[in-house]
Order: C-alpha cells, then structure tokens, then sequence
C-alpha cells in the first residue's frame, strides 16, 4: 500500500480522476480490511466474557461469535479481493496508457485484476469458497503482478524517457 501511495502523485500526471479514485478505493481497501480484523479481536473479548459469565446464555454468544465471524469473511472477500480488483485495474490501466512499466506488467495487472474481481463476484455469490484450488488459480496472476512490479520498481523504477517533464493534465 506505501507503494501505492507513493505512486499517485506520479500517477496524477497521466489522469488525475483515475488516481484520485485509486487512492480513494486504496484508503476503502484498508479500512474494509482494518474492520474484520477488529471483529477477530472481538472474537476474543467475547470468549473472555463467556468464560466469565461461567457459559450461562450461550446462544447469545454464540449468535455474537457468528456475527463476528462474518464480519470478518466479509471483509476479508471486500478488502482484499474486490478492492483489490478495482484498484489494481485502476493503476494497471494507467501504467499502460503511459508506459511507465513494460506493457507486459500492465496486461498482467489488468489480467489479474480482472480475474480477483470475477473471484471476489463467485465468492459473494457462493458459487466458489474464498479458500479454494479456484480462488488460488484466479488470484495468481494479480499476485505475480504485484511481485513483478514491486522487483521491476526496486531494480529499474519507471521507465526515464516516460517520466520526462509534462504538463499536468486530467483524465477527459
């Protein structure tokens, strides 16, 4: 996400409504995901007061600790795949349009991007499990963009010739 943030100044050069909005799902993206993790801390607070309260009205906890739980599923399907999805389409697609990584980078982001949608769609509809052989085949190409992107950026940055001096402009 340092990464992402770093970038959008930069990426405001080539469509700033398309950056905006990256950074703006990027921020959602981490809320979403800030918000399962406290419900599975909460899952322990609630496990602390059942034993305390010596397992008197245990289908109020166990309705709470369900609740908790699908916060957290929720979240972990929003945050980290349809977000993930929209955001990386949104920084891929720019990438692309400005050549600022090799286009082969780009089309794998967007591939990828892509297909964690089409997988964070299946999972919201229950037509395949979050943790599966598909979920993992559909995710791979978004996950090898982020590493190859992350490498390429540590060992060779954006392409120079692209970053030359331009006049700012918005996307139209």
């Amino acid at each position: 996400m340092v990464l992402q943030l770093q970038c959008s100044p930069l990426l405001r050069k080539y469509n700033e409504t398309i950056a905006l909005w990256h950074l703006c799902f990027r921020f959602l993206e981490a809320v979403i995901i800030t918000v399962g993790v406290i419900s599975v801390l909460c899952l322990v607070t609630l496990s602390r007061e059942f034993v305390a309260t010596g397992a008197s009205e245990i289908a109020s906890f166990q309705v709470s600790g369900t609740l908790l739980k699908a916060i957290h599923d929720w979240t972990f399907m929003l945050g980290p795949l349809f977000m993930l999805g929209i955001n990386t389409i949104m920084y891929s697609y720019i990438f692309y349009k400005s050549k600022l990584v090799p286009r082969f980078i780009s089309i794998l982001g967007m591939t990828g991007a892509t297909l964690v949608f089409i997988y964070a769609l299946l999972v919201m509809f229950g037509v395949i499990q979050q943790v599966s052989v598909w979920g993992a085949i559909l995710a791979l190409p978004v996950a090898a963009n982020e590493m190859i992107l992350a490498v390429w950026l540590i060992f060779n940055g954006f392409h120079e010739s692209v970053l030359a001096p331009m006049p700012h402009k918005s996307a139209r």
